[in-house]
C-alpha cells in the first residue's frame, strides 16, 4: 500500500468496547534535606523543634568530655548521629556499634555524643535564623546552602573562637574580614571545601575558652547573637581562592555568641564539688559550673 495514502480508519460502533489507557502509579517526589529534616514552615514549629532539641542536648552538656581527636574512621562508624532524636537512642547505638567492632566502649559512646551535640547544635542554630521572616530554607540536597537571607544564599558554620583569635572578643569584632578571611583558609578543606557564602558562628567563652563548645546548646545566647546580627546584618566581600587556585567572591560574616551575663537556673553541674586540696601539674583546666538557658519558660 503507498504510504502516502493510509487506510481509512475502522468504523465507529457505539458497542464497541470502550478502550481506557492504564494509569501509571508515579511515586510522589519528597524533599528531604541532606540530614533527612524538612524545615519547620511556621515560626512555631521552629519554636517546637528547638525546645525538644535543647531539652535532649541538656542531658548530656555536663557529661560528654571534650578530649579525642575527630577521625574518619570513627566518624564513619557513627552515622546514625545525624538521624536519631534522642540521646538515650545515641548512647544504646553506640555502644551496640562499639561491642560489634571490639572499640572501647566508653571511649566510642562519648565520641558518638559529642558528635550528636555539635550537629543537633547547629540545628538549633539553623532553625533560630529561619524563625524570621526574611530568612528561608535552602535548596533540597544542598551542601553550600542552608538558608536564604533577603534572597542571598548560605552556609551556617558552627566552630570555637581559634586560638589565634582567642585575646579577646574585640579582636574578632574589631577585624572581622580578617578572621572571616582565616576561617575560609583553615575551615571543611578536602572534599567539603567551597566558594560559596558563609556566616561563622564563632562561641567564645572568656573565661573558660575549652568550655565555649557548649554554646551550641545555649539557645538564649545563641537567640541573642543571631537576632542581633537580624536586625542590623554587616556583611563583608571577600575574595577566596579554591583548590584550582581561581578567584572567586563571596559575601560572609562572623557571628559571636557569648555566654549571658545572667544565666538562668538549670544547673548541669548536679554532681557535689570535691573538697578542696592543693592543685598540681597534672590537674585539669577549671571548668565552668556552666548553667545551660533554655527558651523562655522551658526552665520554670
Amino acid at each position: 500500500m503507498d504510504p502516502l495514502f493510509p487506510p481509512s480508519p475502522r468504523p465507529y460502533s457505539p458497542y464497541a468496547p470502550v478502550r481506557t489507557r492504564a494509569v501509571r502509579n508515579r511515586p510522589q517526589r519528597r524533599w528531604h534535606r541532606v540530614d533527612g529534616l524538612t524545615p519547620p514552615q511556621t515560626p512555631a514549629a521552629c519554636e517546637a523543634e528547638i525546645e525538644r532539641i535543647a531539652h535532649q542536648l541538656a542531658q548530656i552538656a555536663h557529661e560528654i568530655p571534650w578530649g579525642r581527636v575527630q577521625n574518619d574512621a570513627w566518624d564513619s562508624l557513627c552515622q546514625f548521629i545525624f538521624h536519631l532524636r534522642t540521646a538515650q537512642n545515641v548512647r544504646l547505638r553506640a555502644g551496640q556499634v562499639a561491642e560489634r567492632h571490639a572499640l572501647d566502649r566508653a571511649a566510642f559512646v562519648q565520641y558518638a555524643l559529642r558528635r550528636w551535640f555539635c550537629f543537633w547544635g547547629a540545628r538549633i542554630a539553623e532553625l533560630l535564623f529561619l524563625r524570621h521572616p526574611n530568612v528561608a530554607p535552602g535548596p533540597p540536597r544542598d551542601h553550600e546552602v542552608d538558608f536564604t537571607i533577603d534572597g542571598i544564599p548560605f552556609d551556617l558554620k558552627t566552630s570555637d573562637a581559634p586560638r589565634a583569635f582567642l585575646r579577646s572578643e574585640h579582636d574578632l569584632l574589631a577585624d572581622a574580614e580578617q578572621a572571616a578571611s582565616w576561617f575560609y583558609t583553615h575551615q571543611s578543606r578536602e572534599r567539603r571545601f567551597h566558594t560559596a557564602n558563609r556566616l561563622f558562628l564563632v562561641l567564645y567563652d572568656p573565661e573558660f575558652p575549652e568550655e565555649a563548645w557548649r554554646l551550641r546548646a545555649d539557645v538564649a545566647a545563641l537567640r541573642r547573637s543571631i537576632d542581633a546580627f537580624l536586625a542590623h546584618p554587616r556583611y563583608i566581600d571577600l575574595t577566596v581562592q579554591d583548590p584550582s587556585g581561581l578567584v572567586h567572591a563571596v559575601k560572609t560574616a562572623v557571628i559571636v555568641v557569648q555566654p549571658l551575663p545572667v544565666p538562668r537556673q538549670l544547673r548541669l553541674d548536679l554532681a557535689a564539688p570535691p573538697p578542696c586540696r592543693p592543685t598540681t601539674s597534672h590537674d585539669s583546666p577549671p571548668r565552668r559550673a556552666y548553667q545551660l538557658r533554655l527558651p523562655d519558660g522551658l526552665d520554670r
